[in-house]
């Protein structure tokens, strides 16, 4: 890629990208600043890029770790407020926000991206597999790992909860 498809790639696919984000933060000013990182990652990494199907992919892929990064970070944030000094200053976030972040905490990071493309995206198993680059078999395992922590979590089950890599 050179720097026109750069850009021709951010007007493509810039709304699409902006959209993921926004679904995974719930915050448009976080969701900007995780658009504008995921294209100026995509410009460094312009030479190794090929257009079109194989982009895109790319882009959900980076775009999907950031969020997560920042998902964590905060999660980690509000651990560290809430055990130091001055925890009055901690800003509430909303339930399900909450929730995603317990769910999604302690598994591998292949786990929380299948899960985030086939759970909020919609996306099929398929297209998961091919967005992660894993087989169709990876993604069930992932899946199902994801539920078996999920019930853990929720109390369904007394089960340890393991960091665990699916494959």
């Amino acid at each position: 890629m050179d720097d026109s498809e750069v850009a021709a790639a951010y007007k493509t696919y810039g709304g699409s990208v902006f959209a993921r984000c926004w679904r995974l933060l719930r915050n448009r000013d976080a969701a900007g600043d995780v658009t504008q990182e995921v294209f100026l990652r995509c410009f460094g990494h312009r030479g190794s890029l090929r257009t079109g199907r194989e982009l895109l992919g790319w882009l959900y892929r980076v775009a999907t770790n950031l969020c997560l990064n920042a998902i964590r970070d905060e999660a980690r944030r509000r651990q560290t407020d809430r055990s130091g000094p001055g925890t009055a200053s901690v800003q509430p976030e909303g339930p399900m926000r909450r929730l995603l972040s317990d769910l999604l905490s302690d598994l591998d990071e292949r786990t929380q991206c299948i899960v985030v493309y086939v759970y909020l995206d919609g996306m099929t198993q398929a297209e998961a597999a091919e967005i992660a680059q894993v087989t169709d078999r990876t993604v069930r395992n992932c899946l199902a790992r994801f539920q078996a922590h999920g019930r853990r979590t929720l109390g369904d089950e007394l089960a340890p909860t393991s960091k665990e890599e699916c494959g």
